[in-house]
């Protein structure tokens, strides 16, 4: 089975790809829901957050308040590596758990989609890396009207992350998406039709 590490900046389009890879029925694990559990409200990682952050980090609901994290972590880039220290193992395991679900029911692909990749160093997990590749204009303008925030907080955003050049120079391969739908359409098809020929 190919374990395919797919990554890319934020709004880059790495949920369209996904998409795209489950349309040919490969099965896709996304980093961002194993991260929710293992920081789900009761669990050993919840309880590191909330030590680590205090009690401003959980809502009237008792979940985690992402968006006030995100703000922290952005504001502190220092407590970013705390949080990853907290959540990152129990997101591997998770991680490892799915691969050899896959390859245990027979599939030839399986693909990981992990937004820090490379930040993080998991690409030992992994026998090709893809990387949605996009231009820092067009990747602003997505995140902006995503996420509704400014110029200046999509920036910060971006800071915390590799730049798209260096992910692109340690991708196996990559998926362009400055463009439309059919463009990247086209453009997933020819790295997916390398990854089955590996």
């Amino acid at each position: 089975m190919v374990k395919v590490g797919l990554t890319g900046g934020a709004a880059s389009g790495k949920t369209t790809v996904c998409g795209l890879f489950r349309a040919k029925g490969v099965a896709v694990c996304i980093a961002d829901d194993l991260a929710r559990q293992a920081v789900a409200p009761g669990s050993d990682g919840f309880q590191g957050v909330v030590n680590h952050f205090g009690p401003k980090a959980v809502t009237s609901e008792g979940e985690l308040d992402r968006s006030w994290l995100r703000d922290r972590l952005v504001s502190y880039p220092e407590d970013r590596k705390a949080l990853e220290t907290i959540v990152q193992p129990q997101v591997v395991q998770l991680m490892k758990a799915f691969l050899i679900k896959e390859s245990l029911a027979g599939a030839s692909m399986a693909v990981c989609e992990v937004p820090l990749l490379f930040e993080l160093n998991l690409c030992q997990l992994f026998d090709v890396t893809v990387h949605v590749g996009v231009k820092r204009s067009v990747q602003l303008e997505r995140l902006m009207v995503r996420d509704g925030v400014c110029l200046a907080s999509a920036e910060k955003l971006l800071a915390l992350q590799l730049s798209d050049d260096e992910k692109r120079g340690r991708a196996h391969w990559v998926i362009e998406n400055s463009g439309g739908l059919k463009e990247l359409e086209c453009c997933f098809h020819e790295v997916f039709e390398k990854i089955m020929k590996k």
